[in-house]
């Protein structure tokens, strides 16, 4: 027993010994050769919720370091995001070299009030003058934040050191030919923002225009100054009535965190029109319903009773005339006036002309499709079934583009009138 308790004492002292040795070399660690410290960049007033602030953490080390890790705390009431990988310089002054440490983050207040930022801790394993290792913290103090309430404002709430707002178009909007239509990109680039502080695609406002929205898509970048997020909106348009259209202007206000102003990027209106050449070839293809629908939409801001007007003595003398023909075809004048069967049949309107119209006027294009497969399988011919075909290829092509559903009606129209014409040909009725 006694062999034994001297064991485990020689083994205490032991033990007793190395750590003592790691503590006298721990402490003769100088504390002015290894500092911490975290400051917020110079700003003329508190930041508001949102608002980006630039943090630094830098450490000056002159002792060897042979690993580190520096211990973020949980910044709550704080969104952030990392600027970048971590900097390390080395300088030499009075001839003893130091390490510079340097880590910069983004810090955008998520609440309003005093917010504290908890002290960082960098843990480092140093070399001694004999080639031993210790660990070694260095710790930073804390340091305090007021952030202010989100202002009132209209919309948006977006706080920005700068926005940059670019308008690009893939061919001269008031240049198009008949059937074009032309692709608007607007490339919004705001920096100090995160990506989803980026406003929505807004809705493109436009006055006898066809506005086709494509999906949103946005980058961010990281730089040492602060986050950059770019996004790109993006429409194709197409005038719905020849000549022209008009686009309204687009808003973006914002918050400038460098002037502490609110200000407004407005982006001007636009003018979107068919060159006359386009207009003449338009107006010589389309057919007489093709015209009254253009004649009616031109006419939209007329009161009812003035754009029916000029329809009330025709309607009077259509009535008139049913009337008589139904007088006609009663009682025993009904098998004398039985040929004017298909006269009537051709003066009521078909159904599904009807319904082709109303579906091209709402930009249905599956209404209209259907509306003109009964057209054609009725009286379209070659002619309609190859009107028929491009509009397929437009819709379920690798790349669809969208389909002109005004020319596909006149299209289907003149196939559907020329093959009545055909087939009154061959039974011998006069046109």
């Amino acid at each position: 027993m006694t062999r034994v308790f001297r064991a485990l004492r020689l083994l205490c002292l032991t033990l007793l010994a190395c750590v003592t040795a790691a503590v006298a070399v721990a402490q003769s660690v100088d504390p002015a050769d290894m500092t911490l410290s975290i400051t917020f960049e110079e700003m003329e007033a508190d930041p508001f919720v949102g608002e980006m602030v630039l943090l630094t953490i830098t450490g000056a080390y002159k002792v060897p370091i042979a690993r580190e890790n520096l211990i973020q705390p949980s910044l709550d009431g704080f969104d952030w995001m990392q600027l970048g990988e971590d900097r390390w310089t080395e300088d030499t002054t009075r001839g003893r070299k130091i390490v510079q440490f340097e880590r910069v983050i983004a810090l955008f207040p998520n609440r309003p009030g005093d917010i504290e930022v908890a002290p960082f801790i960098h843990r480092l394993e140093l070399w001694t003058n004999d080639g031993r290792r210790f660990d070694h913290d260095v710790t930073s103090d804390a340091i305090d934040l007021t952030a202010q309430p989100e202002p009132e404002t209209e919309g948006w709430w977006l706080p920005a050191r700068d926005i940059t707002i670019d308008d690009a178009w893939s061919n001269p909007p008031d240049k198009l030919g008949e059937g074009e239509g032309v692709l608007r990109v607007i490339a919004v680039t705001i920096k100090g923002i995160r990506p989803e502080q980026m406003p929505v695609m807004p809705e493109l406002g436009a006055a006898g225009a066809y506005v086709f929205a494509h999906p949103e898509h946005r980058i961010t970048r990281l730089y040492p100054s602060g986050p950059v997020t770019r996004a790109f909106w993006r429409w194709t348009i197409r005038p719905e009535h020849p000549p022209s259209a008009y686009l309204k202007p687009i808003r973006v206000p914002y918050f400038d965190t460098v002037t502490r102003e609110h200000k407004v990027i407005e982006i001007a209106a636009q003018r979107i029109a068919m060159t006359e050449e386009a207009v003449a070839a338009f107006l010589a293809e389309a057919d007489a319903e093709s015209v009254d629908a253009m004649e009616e939409a031109r006419s939209g801001g007329d009161p009812v009773y003035l754009r029916y007007a000029g329809l009330a003595a025709p309607l009077t003398l259509g009535l008139g005339l049913f009337g008589g023909l139904a007088f006609l075809m009663s009682g025993s004048h009904r098998r004398r006036w039985r040929g004017f069967g298909p006269l009537v049949a051709r003066l009521k309107r078909d159904p599904d002309r009807r319904m082709l119209a109303r579906a091209t006027k709402a930009g249905d294009v599956a209404g209209a499709r259907a509306a003109a497969v009964r057209l054609i399988e009725r009286q379209g011919g070659t002619e309609g079934r190859a009107a028929l075909a491009r509009l397929d290829r437009d819709l379920f092509a690798v790349k669809s583009a969208v389909p002109d559903l005004r020319r596909f009606r006149r299209d289907v129209l003149r196939a559907v009138a020329r093959g009545r014409s055909g087939r009154e040909d061959e039974s011998g009725v006069s046109r």
